[in-house]
């Protein structure tokens, strides 16, 4: 009974191991290097707009402060030309005045609400020192605030000066 092709002599399958996933295929290692590149690229654009940013957050917390009474008035039209200067050259900025500040706040924040109102009672802010009521005080405000958080700087592409 020793026959080779009898059944009792058959042995089980061997299964091989499962597939071990290291090392990685190349093609796996050329992926992650670009996904770690892409990612600090993102982080490192990520991070210089929120320190391109920083004299909005600033500005936006001395709106606060004269909203709250812990700052007067008359510091938002010098808050606003301060904020200007910090965004764009000097040269176009610092001689603005009356109309052409008007024009110039509406045009980089792509609303007119200074050009409507609010730019007379900023005029009074800043030559006469005083605004007439808080009804008043709050169209200002809320100007300066929309303006502070919409308006786009001249690298970016966004507007045109006149």
């Amino acid at each position: 009974m020793n026959d080779a092709g009898s059944l009792q002599n058959l042995n089980d399958i061997v299964v091989p191991g499962p597939v071990s996933w290291w090392p990685l295929a190349t093609g796996w290692y050329v992926l992650a290097t670009l996904l770690i590149i892409t990612l600090l690229i993102l982080a490192v654009r990520q991070w210089r707009q929120w320190n391109q940013n920083r004299y909005r957050r600033q500005a936006l917390e001395q709106i606060s402060a004269i909203r709250a009474g812990e700052t007067s008035l008359q510091q938002l039209p010098v808050l606003l030309k301060r904020t200007a200067i910090s965004a764009w050259p000097r040269e176009e900025v610092a001689s603005l005045s009356g109309p052409a500040w008007h024009r110039f706040l509406d045009e980089t924040a792509g609303a007119v609400r200074f050009c409507d109102g609010a730019g007379e009672i900023l005029d009074r802010l800043s030559y006469a020192g005083t605004g007439q009521g808080s009804s008043d005080q709050g169209i200002v405000l809320d100007a300066a605030e929309y303006w502070l958080k919409h308006h786009r700087c001249k690298e970016l592409g966004d507007i045109k000066h006149a």
